[in-house]
């Protein structure tokens, strides 16, 4: 039912005095209120009947159309029975917010509106649940004749009357019924993750969007689909919810909720059949994992990567991630993991039983695409960094090695490059072998109680030391070993005198009970300083 139809109703000689141009607002039911902000009680495409028992002032009335404007009512009806007629202010600050007003008589109950609005919905409710009913039916018999998303989406939207988009939590784009910048799928995939409560409102390229999400296995918003959706006749400049819309400016039509879930209802269709075929792809996953743990004969490896479409004979890159939050089922993990590396497009297998820490991922890629990859996973890891709130999300990347023989190896440099990830403070990290120099990937190998252990009994001197005579001797260590001993050098850059230098490396020498000109010290004192303590970044980096 739309508010024309409300507003022709002879019985009820209601007057508009604001909105002509907005009568094919959608209603969705008929509300009474006095409330001067009833917006815990609005769902979107009321008609609000007010008696103005809320207005003590003029400023008032700005105050309740916004709330009302905020909450999308369709139009607010108000009654002449307090003062006689329609207050000024509330038709100005109507006319500002874009919200048709209508005059409702005092010879007219608001009971009268409702008794005659009433049975009209649920007419247009029925038809409308038949028809929905119709092509709900329509759209299962089509899927299960072997129809995808892809095929049904656009005709569905068309006859909706909106344009909507569907997208991973990563922004990788499932299917979509309009073209939309590239960047704007990642502000919409970072809006979903780091949304406090769905459904959620966003502005993307100025149209307003709304936002749900499409659980999947497991259901948890990560693992979800987002599906975005605006009615289609909405203009590129429509203002935000709650913003008055400058002159010339109008307002999008709000989806009706029958609308909506009948959306959601065929991308759900969709997701199940995509959850059933990464179910299997990830019960061959699983046996690469096995052979590269070890649980199965030297020729299995080859034939696994096979089975999983990948050609032992390929270029790869292993992915070790390791996601970790307040509650974080295994299922979860491999979810988050096949997340980040899917948008690559490179041939992957996603596993988590090869690794007893992480979850691994073997991409099958190209030696010129490699940069790209390493791209695509980083853009990836930021989209879903503002959505795991306490938790932690660490990917650590191999080098490209040739062939399923060398997959071992590679493994094992992503698990070292995942090792350094966890250690750096950022919730969200991605390290590639490449990035780091030799001593650190293999400090990366060590146990992080021994790294400590071994830094503590090294630089725990000078750090008491430091603390208790607000001395410098650790910096003064670490600027000493980067000007390779020199002391004219190490002195210009502390700003001391040689013999101030001196001093302090004598009383480092003293604390520690090691000779600075001894290459073996240097080497000692060279990595423990570049071992974290506690979560702070090494020294020297």
């Amino acid at each position: 039912m739309l508010l024309r139809d409300t507003l022709a109703t002879p019985r009820l000689r209601l007057t508009l005095l604001v909105g002509d141009g907005d009568l094919e607002r959608p209603v969705s039911r008929v509300f009474v209120t006095d409330l001067p902000d009833p917006r815990r009680y609005l769902a979107g495409g009321e008609i609000v009947l007010t008696g103005l028992m809320w207005r003590r002032e003029p400023a008032d009335s700005e105050a309740f159309v916004a709330a009302c404007a905020a909450a999308e009512v369709t139009a607010i009806g108000a009654g002449d029975a307090a003062f006689g007629s329609v207050p000024e202010d509330l038709v100005e600050a109507c006319r500002r917010h874009r919200m048709p007003l209508f005059e409702v008589p005092v010879e007219i109950s608001f009971r009268d509106v409702i008794d005659e609005v009433t049975p009209s919905l649920w007419a247009h409710r029925s038809t409308g649940l038949a028809t929905v009913l119709g092509r709900h039916r329509g759209l299962v018999a089509a899927m299960a004749a072997g129809a995808r998303l892809v095929d049904l989406i656009q005709p569905v939207a068309a006859d909706l009357g909106v344009d909507c988009w569907v997208l991973t939590p990563t922004g990788r784009l499932v299917v979509g019924t309009a073209a939309l910048r590239a960047g704007a799928l990642g502000e919409l995939a970072t809006a979903f993750v780091s949304a406090g409560r769905l459904p959620a409102r966003v502005t993307v390229d100025g149209r307003r969007l709304d936002v749900v999400g499409v659980p999947g296995r497991p259901a948890h918003r990560l693992a979800s689909w987002l599906l975005a959706y605006a009615a289609r006749d909405a203009p590129p400049d429509a203002p935000d919810r709650g913003t008055p819309p400058e002159a010339g400016d109008r307002a999008a039509p709000p989806v009706p909720p029958d609308v909506a879930a009948e959306l959601t209802s065929l991308v759900a269709m969709e997701r199940v059949q995509v959850d059933e075929a990464v179910r299997i792809e990830r019960r061959l996953a699983d046996q690469v994992g096995a052979a590269l743990a070890g649980r199965g004969g030297p020729g299995d490896l080859g034939g696994r990567l096979r089975a999983c479409g990948l050609k032992p004979d390929a270029m790869f890159l292993a992915a070790a991630v390791s996601f970790t939050s307040l509650s974080t089922p295994p299922e979860l993990a491999v979810a988050v993991c096949d997340e980040i590396v899917r948008p690559a497009g490179e041939p992957t297998v996603v596993t988590g039983h090869a690794i007893p820490e992480a979850v691994l991922a073997v991409l099958a890629v190209p030696p010129e695409r490699v940069a790209g990859v390493l791209d695509t996973i980083r853009a990836a890891v930021a989209v879903l960094g503002p959505g795991i709130g306490a938790g932690r999300l660490a990917v650590g990347v191999s080098a490209l090695v040739n062939g399923a023989e060398a997959l071992t190896g590679a493994v094992a440099e992503a698990r070292h490059a995942l090792r350094t990830a966890i250690a750096r403070p950022e919730p969200a990290t991605v390290v590639h072998a490449g990035e780091l120099t030799s001593h650190l990937l293999l400090l990366a190998g060590v146990p992080a109680d021994t790294r400590r252990s071994f830094r503590d009994r090294l630089l725990g001197p000078l750090v008491e030391y430091d603390r208790a005579h607000h001395a410098d001797l650790l910096r003064t260590l670490s600027v000493f070993l980067a000007s390779s001993g020199s002391w004219s050098r190490c002195a210009a850059l502390l700003h001391v005198h040689v013999n101030t230098l001196r001093y302090r490396i004598g009383r480092i020498e003293q604390l520690t009970g090691r000779d600075l000109t001894r290459f073996e010290d240097r080497v000692d004192f060279f990595l423990a300083l570049r071992l974290p303590s506690d979560g702070d970044l090494p020294f020297g980096r």
